[in-house]
């Protein structure tokens, strides 16, 4: 029932989003707004509604060959009391020589957790909340035909926390339990071939980012952060791809809850609430198959495994939870391989319904 009623209704969204503007960008049209309201159900959510507006566009005016560049706003509600607001952007400047990209969020979250480690059984889970608001500008320049470096820089500020007194988050002695501010610089060594930002049929993205938070940059914490994000593209056949990625995170010294490497969510590992296993360490792969049907219709595929650990040396290949599930996607712009998502995941005793604006990866 839940899959007729959100794909009555997400039909109805992007037909009606689309009625009073073309498909394409046309040659000499720099510009392009997108806005529509949506409906969710997720583990994390339960049942949410909001609305979301991008605005799609060129940095550099009639050059064909830049990719999309784009601003995006989203507001949500949800059935659990949960507040959220992000702001996102990627901009492509002329010939792709400079990348701008910036990520931010305000939220009243009501969340769960489980405690630390791999094998941290169900009947842990804990109920806390907090208010949260995060930004993570980045700047990147072409140093080498694809490869590009650069900067990062995080903040997140943590206010009231709440939790039960004497419950996971004492036991554990959970670092952040009371909140705080994290400041963070990192660098970025960014390798990209992909021919599409939002739905690539073909290339590769690989990604390192290391980062220090300390105190000497208004800092409450002092740890440092690596991910590794490696993402690979194949065309399989008549309108399908075959997306492989490989996501890795490793923190060292004392990360606050907020920082801890989350198995879950709505990118990777989808069917498990995010942060349903929560560590200092994560791994995890995932593949989808992407198949275009017919009109603005397509169906997924996918699959994927991880874990978490306290040390990276900790990880065995008979730790790993695994996830699946299959979906729809609407195409939204054809031009750009815009897509609205409809994602079906399983895991082990949990299971969502993720419907977003753009592929997991």
């Amino acid at each position: 029932m839940r899959f007729f009623l959100i794909l009555t209704i997400i039909t109805a969204l992007s037909i009606k989003c689309r009625a009073s503007e073309d498909d394409t960008l046309p040659k000499g049209v720099a510009s392009r707004f997108l806005v529509f309201p949506f409906l969710l159900q997720s583990p994390e959510t339960s049942w949410g509604f909001g609305a979301a507006g991008a605005y799609f566009f060129k940095a550099k005016k009639n050059e064909e060959e830049l990719r999309t560049s784009d601003i995006n706003l989203l507001g949500l509600y949800t059935l659990r009391e949960q507040t959220v607001i992000v702001l996102g952007s990627t901009i492509y400047f002329s010939g792709e020589k400079q990348i701008f990209r910036f990520h931010s969020s305000l939220s009243n979250y009501p969340d769960k957790f489980w405690g630390l480690g791999n094998d941290s059984p169900d009947n842990l889970k804990e109920d806390y909340s907090l208010r949260q608001m995060f930004a993570n500008p980045q700047f990147i320049v072409k140093f080498f035909r694809k490869l590009y470096i650069g900067v990062s820089y995080e903040l997140q500020e943590v206010r009231h926390f709440t939790y039960i007194d004497g419950g996971i988050f004492d036991e554990q002695n959970i670092v952040g339990k009371e909140g705080g501010f994290s400041s963070g610089a990192g660098i970025l060594l960014t390798w990209d071939t992909r021919n599409n930002a939002f739905s690539p049929s073909h290339g590769s993205f690989a990604e390192l980012n290391v980062s220090k938070f300390s105190h000497a940059i208004g800092s409450d914490f002092d740890f440092s952060s690596i991910v590794l994000d490696l993402r690979k593209f194949i065309p399989a056949g008549r309108n399908r791809v075959l997306g492989l990625q490989s996501y890795t995170k490793i923190n060292s010294g004392d990360a606050p809850v907020r920082y801890l490497a989350m198995l879950g969510g709505p990118e990777i590992m989808r069917g498990f609430y995010k942060g349903r296993y929560s560590d200092q360490n994560l791994l995890a792969f995932q593949a989808e198959l992407r198949q275009y049907l017919f009109w603005r219709l397509g169906v997924v595929g996918f699959a994927s495994a991880g874990q978490v650990s306290n040390y990276i040396d900790e990880m065995n290949i008979n730790d790993f939870h695994y996830a699946f599930g299959g979906g729809l996607r609407i195409l939204l712009q054809e031009k750009e391989k815009l897509n609205l998502r409809v994602d079906f995941g399983f895991g082990k005793n949990s299971n969502g319904i993720y419907v977003i604006l753009k592929e997991a990866f």
